[in-house]
């Protein structure tokens, strides 16, 4: 759907403001802008997202839904959680399997086909260099992601997943507790009794807010690559100061 000029100032501001679109000339974005797509989904709604079809630069204005494929075993794996101003290229899907975007919330995306992101890229060099780095956040978030799947007990891992509560000083789950547990590929259940083995240690969980005794409870479940957006990264307080 073609955005009706009631609401493309409001989208263009927005855009405006995603990394993605960051240090290009206001004249340039603004006729880039003009061939924006809006698809609109909602709650507990599921699509499952063909490669060819969908090929296509989405990002979130507004809800929450989560991207998923099925294993071997026929259990679901969530790949990636979406929120406002994230960003979902063709990287996501494969043709080789199916993914299902299941939303969470009344949804709102913004597109743009791949033959525009294609030639808007080729004429603007700032623009292929913004898609290059998200590219490669993506990816280094995927492999920190797996490590942390692969390698780390529940407790470490849920320990691990709080540490962005911290880091971002929101102490607060952002999502609930069942999508949190999935998207770290434990049952609910088990990430309860994580939580329970943090307590122990002086992480508590009051609804959705995270308390601590003091400071550094979560220092140890923190990596240099998620410790880096801290604002005591290689501090004297910092763990990896010492290592």
């Amino acid at each position: 759907m073609i955005p009706t000029k009631e609401h493309q100032n409001k989208y263009y501001k927005f855009l405006a403001k995603i990394p993605l679109f960051a240090n290009i000339d206001e004249d340039e974005l603004i006729n880039f802008f003009h061939s924006v797509q809006v698809k609109q989904f909602y709650r507990n709604e599921m699509v499952t997202f063909d490669a060819e079809e969908h090929s296509k630069c989405y990002i979130v204005y507004e809800g929450l839904f989560k991207l998923t494929k099925i294993d071997e075993k026929g259990e679901e794996i969530v790949i990636s959680i979406a929120d406002v101003k994230d960003v979902v290229s063709p990287m996501h899907f494969s043709p080789h399997y199916d993914v299902c975007a299941e939303f969470m919330k009344k949804s709102t995306l913004l597109y743009f086909n791949k033959d525009v992101v294609d030639s808007f890229s080729t004429k603007n060099n700032q623009f292929s260099n913004n898609i290059i780095d998200l590219l490669a956040n993506s990816v280094q978030k995927l492999m920190l992601i797996k490590e942390v799947l692969q390698l780390k007990s529940a407790k470490e891992k849920v320990g691990w997943y709080l540490v962005h509560s911290k880091i971002n000083n929101t102490f607060e789950l952002p999502y609930s507790k069942a999508l949190i547990a999935s998207y770290l590929g434990m049952k609910p259940e088990s990430f309860s009794r994580a939580l329970l083995s943090l307590k122990k240690d002086g992480v508590h969980l009051n609804n959705k807010t995270v308390i601590l005794e003091n400071e550094y409870e979560l220092c140890k479940y923190c990596d240099k690559v998620t410790g880096s957006s801290c604002t005591s990264f290689l501090s004297n307080q910092c763990i990896h100061n010492r290592t």
